[in-house]
């Protein structure tokens, strides 16, 4: 009886924290304005707190820019101190990505028994829905603010990157307790393609994420080819740098390979835990509705230099991107797919829970 009462607050606790549990996805009634290009004047900030958490983001690419834990003080995100630098954010940090994340081969897809042509930014491909023409890169009006919940959206035109349908996309951070909220939600016009997530990357506070401890829970992944395109194959991480099936120190498995830029595989919806990142005075907990996660250790993030001036080191952070199986539109009926069909809503989360160590 405890444990039907525990899962029951557990529910009502995510019910009240998103609106995508509520049988109807409700989306502002604000219309969002066009997104042109951003100007950085344009872009403001916005700060949203409480006792545990202090949380800053940004109206450039509906952007997390700090995630603070009020009791040690640490900002557990990495990211830049300006728009001039998010508008080079070649590494997306922090940033609402769309409307597809990840890579789709050959920058096309097959829609309706119609071929849908994608503008190509990588390798061929289509990465992050164009790279520097997609979500991350757009300014994001502000539709609601309080002090605990920021709304942002941005309508995304028939034929923007190649993408069909008028897609009225909203973003939204809200914080309660030591959790924090990042939803996607829409609809469009014409039936289309629609899975964001978000792109932060975790640091609890080390020099690099090489000596903090990883647990994903999931003993599936899938490979990539030599451009890091997921391939439509699932295997096993037993015996593998990939296992983090157990904490696992990062460095243990990194000794093994340069860099993990690969899909963790569950393909079932609903509210799960994904992954938990921990060092000795904070852990922090990802659970999501989406039915996959993408983990990037970032090998090469020496290249870039963030907050302060500072320089980051090769693994200075890892990002934990829920979303759907990369790719997965080209690969059939096999996976669970970001459809997002004409006059429907669409809403999915991350939800990110920090707490202390004892």
């Amino acid at each position: 009886m405890k444990k039907l009462f525990a899962l029951a607050f557990v529910a009502l606790a995510i019910i009240s924290l998103t609106r995508c549990s509520k049988k109807d996805t409700e989306t502002p009634d604000e219309k969002p304005e066009d997104g042109n290009k951003p100007k950085k004047e344009e872009n403001m900030r916005h700060v949203i707190e409480n006792d545990h958490l202090k949380v800053e983001v940004s109206e450039l690419g509906a952007t997390l820019v700090r995630f603070i834990d009020k009791k040690t003080g640490q900002d557990i995100v990495l990211g830049y101190d300006d728009d001039d630098a998010y508008l080079r954010n070649a590494f997306n940090l922090g940033a609402s990505i769309g409307r597809n994340a990840n890579r789709i081969e050959n920058a096309s897809f097959m829609l309706n028994g119609k071929q849908i042509q994608l503008t190509v930014n990588d390798h061929g491909n289509q990465l992050h829905g164009g790279g520097k023409e997609g979500f991350a890169f757009k300014h994001w009006d502000l539709v609601s603010k309080s002090d605990d919940e920021v709304v942002f959206s941005y309508l995304s035109r028939d034929g923007e990157q190649g993408f069909p349908g008028n897609l009225k996309a909203y973003v939204r951070y809200k914080i309660e307790n030591n959790t924090l909220l990042w939803e996607y939600s829409g609809e469009s016009d014409e039936d289309t393609l629609f899975n964001m997530t978000n792109h932060a990357y975790f640091n609890l506070g080390d020099e690099t994420i090489l000596d903090e401890y990883l647990h994903i829970d999931s003993d599936k992944y899938a490979p990539t080819n030599d451009v890091a395109l997921t391939l439509d194959e699932v295997r096993d991480v037993k015996d593998t740098p990939y296992d983090f099936t157990q904490f696992t120190r990062v460095g243990d498995n990194l000794s093994k390979i340069d860099n993990i830029d690969n899909n963790y595989v569950w393909e079932t919806m609903g509210d799960k835990l994904m992954a938990e990142l921990k060092n000795d005075k904070l852990k922090l907990s990802v659970y999501s509705d989406l039915p996959d996660m993408h983990l990037f250790t970032a090998s090469n993030l020496n290249t870039d230099t963030g907050k302060g001036g500072e320089p980051y080191k090769s693994y200075g952070g890892l990002a934990l991107e829920c979303q759907f199986f990369p790719n997965g539109i080209n690969y059939g009926d096999k996976y669970i797919l970001p459809i997002l069909r004409k006059g429907e809503k669409m809403c999915h989360y991350m939800r990110y829970e920090l707490e202390g160590v004892e």
